[in-house]
């Protein structure tokens, strides 16, 4: 509300020496910071940026204007302002200009010097206070060669106008003995000090600089324009054209303001101006939220200036289960905590599903679960925005958890027990725990959420309140075992944390699952332990005897080992003669570790040294024996060297990772082993393809057996082609129509071998044993080839032949893998 009703006269006047208020402060900026300027107002002249937010809004509320030049109007905003070009502009700003009278003869002391124009209004703010009568006449006594009223104003005289005019001169009286914050503030004159403070705790002006405010240098037009615009958040009045309320709709074209109980819609564009109230840096016109306070000033129906006042959204949300809906009189009722209610909706209301699908009001089904924005300003709210909860085909069911086992899970819902079957390989989602199992769960304490397929199988367990924290390393500092409270410390954060066990809580210790009370005796001072943790319950707990992670580095003369763990954390561990467990190292030595080795170290009975180090490596084998009763594989080593192994209790897959049994294994049979130390930890065959190349590209080939099945094999791991004598590490020598072996390596590097035809001159078939047999062509050559199969293709002038079409003497080309015939061409 104005302080004045004569304010609003101030609209239509027009100022000769148009002051322009802009900026963050009272300040006298550098002559670059104005070259710097870009411009955003109606003048032609460079404004600084720090101005051109208050010169656009006050020069388009009609309170400032320009210096009329060809080709448009300047604001020019060095020039220097004086006191009584000030007070005429102070007093307009108060809403007390309609009582200047002009005509009144005004008579001064010869040592007080004002322009004609300007007497009434000194006068004027004699007699309303804004100025100190006695204290300006002696100021003009003291400086007789220079007019009092084309005295430069300085920035603390004009801050003492300022603060008067707005009426806070208790506020300033009340600062008068406050010291000054500025390192300059013993250059206030002391008369002036409370105001320049109040003017400052009113966020009216700062200094300069971060503390110098300078209270002697002269105003020029932009900072006193800067004083004025600020002010107003100080001293509201309505300006024509200006609108202040809630924006409700935006395009790129428009914006629409509700004020007063009505909307009023308002045209953008390139030349429409956007500002925030508390910055004057511009912002964009899509960084105006929805539903939020905006002041407005327009004309013609068009948005010239929009300040957004907060980022507040005059909206409440509300969830609701739909019941029906009146598409012709535009409402619909849902239940609302088990009371139905009535919401009013308009064409422009905008209804999406929970997955950002946009739907209509026709698309709501009765039950579905809303999520209602409705707007809090209108006398009748109304509904701006609805979400509906997604139609899904699974089913979702919620309570909490009791009990797992024989294939189903059992929940309470509202105290009563429920159970449903679990499908295949259900998942199991806990935040924070990695891979979790049904084991996970927690009687009593989780609240799940679970997905249903088509047959009510449950697909899909969520835990819904439970956040699950990791302390990788923690050392104990103390347990009491009477309330079952363990301290520990982060050594990563050197935060303490207090954590309670439970009945439901897990403890490992060195692989076996102990109860709590057993656990007492291990939980002593400087134990390590690995701990998950939910709030102030301990979820599991084990006792570190291994750290497993990259090798960084080993210091032989410190004796250290230095370990990047899992998650990211580095640790030293000090080591004396470890055991040392390196896969297909017979010998193995520390000099033998390599950094960017993945190593676990089982560590001591005491937790602080190295007690074995165990290399995780990949071996690839070839099988040469299987007993399936005993599970031990006899395999040939990549040297040809001989070995037993043994498969008991350890899981083999296909190269697709799916579970075989140890008779998949057979004579030949390529294998990729993992190891930890000298521990099998699992088994994959690897498929060794045989086949014709039907295509061929940098980072695949396709193979075609013959069967017929075609397959492709990736080399994003790189490949290795051999062709005869030659090996090269990429896919340029082989060609389509190829005949190739092709299998990965245990680094899963694709290893292809081109066949290179063999000229032979055949002699005879051997049927019962499946060979045929060539003439020698050395001493060393036994002349045979075994393994013809009903895969092996013969071919005569590109005619398919059986083996019984071969005489003796025929010269053929045979192509062949391990001494098995793939194709063998007659010429």
């Amino acid at each position: 509300m104005p302080m004045h009703s004569s304010r609003s006269k101030l609209i239509a006047g027009v100022l000769a020496f148009s002051l322009l208020a802009g900026g963050t402060s009272i300040a006298i900026p550098s002559q670059q910071a104005y070259a710097a300027a870009v411009s955003n107002t109606p003048f032609k002249d460079s404004i600084p940026a720090w101005a051109e937010k208050h010169v656009a809004k006050l020069a388009l509320q009609g309170i400032v204007n320009g210096y009329n030049v060809t080709g448009g109007a300047e604001f020019r905003p060095l020039k220097s302002v004086t006191q009584e070009e000030a007070v005429v502009m102070a007093l307009r700003f108060a809403g007390l200009a309609d009582e200047v009278k002009a005509d009144d003869i005004i008579a001064y002391p010869d040592s007080f010097k004002v322009s004609n124009f300007f007497k009434p209004y000194i006068l004027l703010a004699f007699k309303k206070g804004l100025l100190d009568q006695n204290e300006e006449y002696a100021s003009a006594a003291a400086n007789p060669k220079l007019a009092w009223g084309s005295t430069p104003a300085s920035r603390e005289w004009v801050t003492k106008l300022m603060v008067k005019a707005i009426d806070k001169k208790e506020l300033a009286d009340d600062l008068s003995k406050t010291a000054s914050t500025f390192a300059d503030g013993n250059q206030i004159t002391p008369k002036y000090l409370g105001y320049v403070n109040a003017a400052v705790s009113l966020e009216l002006v700062k200094g300069v600089s971060a503390t110098k405010f300078d209270p002697k240098a002269p105003v020029n037009r932009a900072s006193l324009a800067t004083l004025f615009s600020r002010a107003e958040k100080q001293y509201q009045v309505p300006y024509e054209g200006q609108v202040s309320g809630i924006v409700t709709a935006q395009t790129a074209t428009s914006i629409t303001l509700y004020s007063e109980g009505k909307e009023t819609n308002y045209t953008l564009d390139s030349s429409s101006l956007f500002y925030t109230a508390d910055s004057d840096n511009p912002i964009k016109a899509g960084d105006i939220k929805l539903y939020t306070d905006i002041t407005l000033i327009g004309k013609s129906g068009k948005a010239l200036y929009v300040e957004s006042q907060g980022t507040e959204q005059h909206v409440k949300t509300i969830t609701a289960k739909l019941d029906r809906v009146n598409t012709t009189d535009r409402y619909f009722y849902a239940w609302v905590n088990d009371e139905p209610v009535k919401f009013p909706y308009s064409s422009a209301v905008t209804i999406k599903d929970s997955t950002g699908k946009t739907l209509t009001v026709s698309d709501l089904k009765r039950d579905t679960n809303l999520t209602i924005v409705e707007d809090t300003f209108r006398t009748t709210p109304q509904v701006v925005s609805i979400t509906a909860e997604a139609q899904t085909v699974a089913n979702t069911a919620t309570g909490q958890f009791y009990s797992a086992g024989s294939g189903l899970i059992n929940y309470l819902v509202d105290g009563n027990l429920q159970s449903k079957f679990l499908a295949d390989n259900a998942e199991v989602i806990i935040n924070g725990i990695e891979e979790p199992t049904v084991s996970d769960l927690l009687k009593g304490i989780d609240n799940i959420k679970l997905t249903l397929n088509d047959e009510q199988e449950v697909t899909r367990i969520e835990v819904v309140n439970r956040n699950v924290s990791t302390l990788d390393s923690a050392t104990v500092v103390n347990y009491s075992g009477d309330n079952k409270l363990l301290t520990v410390v982060d050594p990563v954060t050197t935060n303490a944390s207090a954590l309670f066990l439970t009945d439901s809580s897990k403890i490992d210790y060195n692989g076996s699952s102990i109860t709590a009370s057993q656990a007492r005796a291990y939980l002593v001072a400087n134990r390590k332990v690995k701990i998950t943790y939910s709030g102030k319950n301990i979820i599991s707990l084990s006792f570190i005897y291994k750290q497993t992670g990259t090798l960084v580095s080993v210091n032989s003369t410190d004796k250290l080992l230095s370990v990047k763990l899992d998650t990211g954390e580095k640790v030293s561990i000090p080591y004396t003669s470890p055991l040392l467990q390196i896969p297909g190292v017979s010998v193995p030595t520390l000099s033998t570790l390599q950094a960017g080795d993945t190593i676990t170290v089982l560590l001591d009975a005491n937790q602080e040294k190295a007690a074995t180090i165990q290399v995780h490596k990949t071996l690839q084998y070839q099988v040469t024996a299987v007993n399936t009763s005993t599970k031990l594989v006899s395999v040939k080593t990549a040297d040809n060297a001989s070995k037993d192994i043994s498969l008991v209790n350890v899981p083999i897959t296909d190269e697709n990772g799916t579970a075989v049994t140890i008779s998949a294994l057979t004579n030949g049979t390529i294998i990729n082993v993992p190891y930890i130390g000298s521990t099998i930890v699992s088994v994959k065959l690897i498929n060794m393809r045989y086949g014709t190349v039907s295509s061929v590209s940098a980072s695949s080939l396709s193979v075609t057996e013959a069967n017929g099945t075609t397959s492709t094999v990736s080399l994003s791991k790189g490949v290795k082609v051999i062709k005869g004598t030659q090996t090269t590490y990429t896919t340029s020598s082989i060609a389509a129509g190829d005949i190739i072996q092709v299998y990965k390596d245990e680094n899963e590097q694709a290893i292809v071998t081109v066949a290179v035809g063999e000229k032979r001159t055949y002699w005879k078939y051997d049927a019962p044993n499946a060979t045929i047999w060539t003439y020698k062509t050395t001493s060393e050559d036994n002349g045979n080839f075994s393994y013809i199969t009903s895969d092996t293709k013969i071919l005569y002038n590109n005619a398919a032949i059986q083996v019984t079409a071969l005489k003796d003497g025929d010269s053929i080309t045979i192509y062949s893998f391990n001494n098995k015939a793939l194709k063998i061409v007659k010429s």
